[in-house]
C-alpha cells in the first residue's frame, strides 16, 4: 500500500510562487507559465508519494531540495506524516542572501 503524505505550503512559498508565476506571465508567456505550473504539480505529487525521493539540501538533514526548473528550487521538510513546502527559490539570486 502506498502511503500519501499531506502537503502544506508556507506563506513564504505561496508568495514566492505568485511572484514567479507573475514574472513568467509578464516576461515569457502564458504557455511557459502553464508548463511551469504543471511541472510543479507533478513534482508535488511525487513528493507526496515518496518524500525521500529528492536529496537532502545544503541546509541540513531535515530540509530537502527539488529542482523545478534549472532556475527554481523547491525546499521542503518532512514532519511525521506531513510535508511542508518551506520556500520556492530562484537559484540565480545571490546565495549569500538566501536562508531557509
Amino acid at each position: 500500500m502506498n502511503k500519501k503524505y499531506h502537503v502544506s505550503i508556507s506563506h513564504r512559498a505561496q508568495d514566492n510562487l505568485i511572484n514567479i508565476l507573475n514574472y513568467l506571465e509578464i516576461n515569457w508567456s502564458e504557455r511557459i507559465k502553464k508548463a511551469f505550473s504543471k511541472r510543479l504539480i507533478k513534482l508535488i505529487r511525487f513528493i507526496s508519494k515518496d518524500p525521500y525521493l529528492f536529496p537532502i539540501s545544503e541546509f541540513g538533514q531535515d530540509v530537502r531540495k527539488c529542482m523545478i526548473t534549472k532556475h527554481n528550487a523547491l525546499y521542503y521538510r518532512i514532519k511525521n506524516n506531513d510535508i511542508e513546502i518551506i520556500t520556492i527559490h530562484d537559484v540565480r539570486q545571490n546565495p549569500d542572501n538566501f536562508q531557509i
